[in-house]
């Protein structure tokens, strides 16, 4: 245990999520006086006095280091093996979100080419603007292209609104317990592999994760032969740009990994993970959007993909 401890603690500070909060009064001014604001505080940062969010005032704020910290006590409890542990920390929204994201690359499977590992993740989330609760799940990490991978079955580890109370050793257990969900996942995955897929049906699974509404109506439309690449440039779809972006990533996919479901699968892992926004402001909050993002992923995986191309989750 002491090892596991050490091995830890030798993953050293926690980068933009290592700071603390305070809650200050908040007031209102008007009329050259100010009145109090008795049922919120604001959440200030303490290193440089930045109000990151407004809460309730009975609201008991988790510091992003010790909700991290809690998962990697739940972590160390649990049996899995953490030699080479590593974790990558996330922050958006000058700080009121953050992430951590902890690969176990002795937890490894091969999807049947060479170098394509895919590893055990345990991500924690912690948010000081009500957007995120505490969670602690499980996904995968792709090697060959760095994509996070989301599970199908949505195996949440644990959530709440905060850590007090959390029994560790329970979540510990459950933890413990990833592995098997992860075994079933990685089958998926080696379906997906074995699974050719058309571009029409690439396409419509890719309009649901960009919302993009119209371009099953194109799909459907018999009247005239046309190029999938068509639907891009009709006025109601060229204006979403998700879509085109989807799009590329699928044929830089397919031509890698060949027309299947797992190029389909990693399009929009590769899209969540790595498509950098143009606009400075949603640059600035890239690691919430990763995150939000990855979730619209294994919402469109249950409700469109999968059912879709009759794929067992």
């Amino acid at each position: 245990m002491n090892n596991r401890a050490e091995i830890l603690e030798n993953l050293g500070d926690y980068g933009s999520a290592d700071f603390t909060v305070r809650k200050d009064d908040m007031f209102v001014s008007c009329a050259n006086y100010d009145t109090h604001v008795n049922s919120h505080r604001a959440i200030v940062r303490n290193d440089n006095d930045f109000a990151i969010g407004v809460v309730g005032k009975n609201y008991n704020p988790v510091n992003h280091p010790d909700a991290f910290k809690t998962a990697e006590n739940v972590i160390m409890l649990s049996d899995l093996n953490i030699d080479g542990i590593t974790r990558d920390v996330g922050c958006s929204h000058n700080g009121a979100r953050a992430y951590a994201t902890y690969t176990l690359p002795n937890h490894r499977v091969n999807l049947g080419r060479e170098g394509d590992d895919v590893a055990l993740t345990i991500s924690a989330r912690n948010s000081f603007d009500g957007s995120w609760s505490f969670v602690v799940e499980v996904g995968g990490y792709r090697f060959i292209c760095t994509n996070l991978q989301v599970f199908a079955n949505n195996f949440a580890i644990h959530k709440s609104k905060h850590t007090r109370g959390l029994n560790l050793q329970r979540v510990a257990d459950k933890l413990s317990e990833a592995v098997t969900f992860y075994d079933q996942e990685t089958e998926l995955w080696k379906e997906m592999v074995d699974t050719k897929i058309t571009h029409q049906q690439a396409m419509s699974t890719l309009a649901y994760l960009a919302n993009a509404k119209s371009v099953d109506s194109h799909l459907k439309s018999n009247d005239r032969p046309f190029y999938i690449t068509d639907i891009l440039n009709e006025p109601d779809v060229i204006r979403n740009k998700t879509i085109s972006n989807l799009w590329t990533r699928w044929m830089n996919n397919s031509k890698s990994l060949d027309t299947t479901a797992w190029a389909l699968y990693n399009a929009m892992t590769e899209w969540a993970t790595h498509e950098v926004p143009t606009r400075k402001l949603s640059q600035k909050n890239f690691a919430s959007i990763k995150m939000d993002r990855l979730d619209k992923v294994r919402k469109t995986l249950n409700e469109k993909m999968l059912p879709h191309l009759d794929l067992a989750a």
